[in-house]
């Protein structure tokens, strides 16, 4: 048996364990075994007016039969988690990855193993945005006239941005940047695009809902799916949240926590991976200031990226999915050739050692507290209470 069989063979039992899995906490599960904050993001829908985030609530409130969305949720995160890993499939056989590539994406931490394993992820948002992103990569390579493909840009976008807001801030600047560079004479067309998304974009940052919208969201679910979100806040009070409090969070629960810093960590884990998968692919691209800023110049909408990053203290999931829009862009200009990684060497035996060791945190680190500010805090008040004395 070659190498390359009994590598397709652990591959094909990693996707049969982490389908299991899935299908385990989802569709065979009566209780949530999933993290609450995905749950309630899920099941927000339009009550009786149109609201930020709310499409896959309002498929589900459609499709539901018995008032109880739980059900209906876990059904539809268990088919997207499929699709994802069929559309993702059909794209390394476009892209001709070889086995062992397949196999280390697998077993990275963003992998599809990794992500069942640890629970994580699978039931987000942006695997439902992953996969429209890489339903329009399709239409890219089919090679299909510009008009179809900026119908069905239009399409995807929009409803990513229907999805969550956010997750499709840094997808679309991916899909402008593919498009531009795969189809010739698009850069006309790109602006009905532009004006598509950004309307979009107005229409959802001026219904983004209040506190009222998210209390009659509330009051419309089953008792059954109040019981399972037990925390607060939660993703429904959150779409009563302004600008000013998302930067707030940020500020408090993100940078003054005392973690920030070790999410550099997860971007090395981000860029190894990248390093690691398509080897000599990535040796071609300069990486010094010069290139990086006329690649913004003529790529601005990439600026976008750092004020999510801002707003946003989530950053567990802005990396995950950052991490699949590069790693399906690569491979959308991707040429498998001799250089390409195809042996078990030492680095192979390190990186999959790094995986299997490592979990991508879903959301944040463990960002409890505040200890940077409120130590700061201490000693002022400390410094303030001597001074005080000290002049009584």
């Amino acid at each position: 048996m070659t190498l390359n069989r009994v590598t397709n063979i652990l591959t094909f039992f990693l996707y049969l364990i982490s389908i299991a899995g899935v299908a385990k906490k989802t569709i065979l599960s009566d209780t949530l075994e999933y993290g609450v904050w995905s749950f309630s993001e899920l099941v927000i829908s339009y009550p009786n007016q149109f609201i930020r985030r709310g499409l896959i609530g309002e498929l589900a409130t459609i499709f539901d039969s018995n008032l109880i969305l739980f059900d209906t949720i876990n059904i539809f995160i268990f088919i997207n988690f499929i699709f994802f890993i069929i559309l993702s499939n059909v794209h390394f056989r476009l892209s001709n990855f070889n086995s062992l590539q397949h196999f280390l994406y697998m077993i990275s931490i963003f992998g599809v193993f990794n992500i069942s394993v640890f629970n994580h992820y699978y039931q987000r948002k942006e695997m439902f945005v992953l996969n429209l992103f890489l339903i329009s990569l399709l239409f890219l390579r089919i090679k299909l006239s510009k008009y179809t493909v900026l119908i069905t840009m239009s399409i995807t976008s929009v409803l990513m941005i229907l999805i969550h807001e956010g997750i499709a801030m840094i997808t679309i600047p991916f899909l402008v940047f593919i498009s531009k560079n795969k189809i010739s004479n698009f850069k006309k067309l790109l602006k009905i695009y532009t004006a598509i998304v950004l309307s979009t974009f107005l229409i959802v940052i001026i219904s983004a809902g209040n506190e009222n919208a998210s209390t009659e969201l509330w009051q419309g679910l089953s008792e059954f799916d109040r019981n399972l979100i037990y925390i607060e806040p939660n993703a429904i009070t959150a779409i009563g949240w302004s600008l000013f409090d998302s930067l707030f969070i940020t500020t408090r629960v993100l940078i003054f926590s005392g973690y920030m810093f070790l999410w550099i960590f997860y971007f090395l884990i981000l860029a190894f991976t990248l390093l690691v998968i398509f080897k000599d692919e990535l040796k071609n691209i300069s990486f010094d200031l010069t290139t990086i800023k006329i690649f913004l110049k003529n790529n601005i909408y990439f600026l976008v990226l750092p004020i999510l990053f801002m707003v946003g203290y989530d950053w567990g999931r802005w990396i995950f999915a950052l991490f699949h829009l590069c790693f399906f862009t690569l491979m959308m200009f991707y040429k498998n050739n001799s250089s390409s990684i195809n042996k078990w060497t030492p680095i192979v035996f390190i990186f999959i050692t790094v995986s299997m060791l490592t979990i991508m945190p879903e959301c944040c680190l463990n960002m409890s507290g505040t200890p940077v500010s409120s130590n700061y805090f201490r000693i002022f008040k400390s410094m303030q209470i001597t001074i005080t004395s000290f002049f009584s």
